[in-house]
């Protein structure tokens, strides 16, 4: 596993700095700033500085340590490929940091007059901190959107339902709560790639996306489980309410449908959640629902 995490942090960086490509080009622009910065600090505490007599060089050792170590996670960050508002917060907010530590070691073995090194110190440590907190923020939040959505429909995906269906299962032993599992295959989307090609294939499930983020409440969870199957965790929804909420996406469904292409269908099967349920047998019941709405002739909801 570690060999593995390894060869696909390597392979990451090489990608994006490999000459000639715009990513080396903005990781090049990168450094050369980081190197602008540092000369044009050193001038300017060079030109008023002079060494101090009882100079604390082992406070400055330890500043300049921290200075390089900061130094060698800008340039990591710098050819790891990121959203560019990301990487800018990440490598503004550790230049600032690093300029806060490289005076903070100035300022053990120089002499300056007034407070003016020990303010700017001050100054650039605080607003790095706070640019710095911010980019890893958002790098976090990007993290788990990766980790937790479908890139092409922006619903969830597979791991993070069940990890949520599992909770919520638990809650139910606790709690009597009403809730369904409805289960929904896009109807004949195998002629649609086959037939229009999979770009339009794509836009389908995109559209699809939409619906259902659009007729879901906030409360329920919505997942795809794998090609043109989905999933909804209807929180706190009787059989009668899962059923409506099913026929109101057979409505959207058909009114999402792309210009050119048959009216679109599902064939959905819709259970309720029971106390004895574990993950397994409440899915197993639900898509056996959904392959009797599929025999039946397709495009209707069957409740089990």
């Amino acid at each position: 596993m570690q060999l593995r995490s390894s060869s696909n942090l390597r392979l990451f960086i090489q990608s994006s700095s490999r000459p000639g490509s715009p990513y080396f080009l903005v990781a090049s622009a990168w450094l050369l700033l980081n190197l602008l910065v540092s000369v044009g600090v050193s001038l300017w505490i060079m030109k008023q500085a002079q060494p101090m007599q009882d100079a604390d060089w082992l406070g400055a050792s330890l500043a300049f340590a921290s200075v390089f170590a900061v130094a060698f996670m800008y340039l990591l960050v710098s050819l790891i490929l990121l959203k560019p508002h990301i990487k800018s917060n990440v490598l503004v907010g550790l230049l600032l940091l690093q300029q806060s530590r490289y005076l903070d070691g100035l300022e053990q073995v120089l002499l300056l007059n007034g407070d003016g090194l020990g303010l700017a110190e001050d100054l650039l440590f605080l607003l790095g901190a706070i640019v710095l907190a911010i980019g890893v923020t958002l790098w976090v939040i990007l993290t788990y959107r990766q980790a937790t959505l479908d890139k092409l429909t922006r619903v969830h995906n597979r791991r993070y339902f069940e990890k949520a269906l599992q909770q919520h299962l638990q809650s139910k032993r606790q709690e009597a709560l009403d809730s369904c599992l409805l289960v929904l295959d896009l109807d004949n989307f195998k002629h649609i790639n086959d037939g229009f090609g999979h770009t339009m294939g794509d836009l389908v499930l995109r559209r699809l996306g939409d619906v259902l983020r659009q007729c879901a409440r906030r409360e329920d969870v919505i997942c795809r489980s794998g090609g043109e199957e989905f999933e909804i965790l209807l929180v706190r929804a009787s059989a009668e309410a899962g059923t409506k909420v099913a026929q109101r996406i057979m409505q959207q469904i058909a009114a999402a449908t792309p210009d050119g292409l048959p009216t679109l269908t599902a064939s959905m099967g819709i259970t309720m959640v029971l106390p004895e349920d574990d993950v397994d047998s409440l899915r197993r019941r639900a898509d056996k629902a959904m392959y009797m709405a599929k025999g039946q002739g397709k495009a209707r909801v069957v409740e089990l």
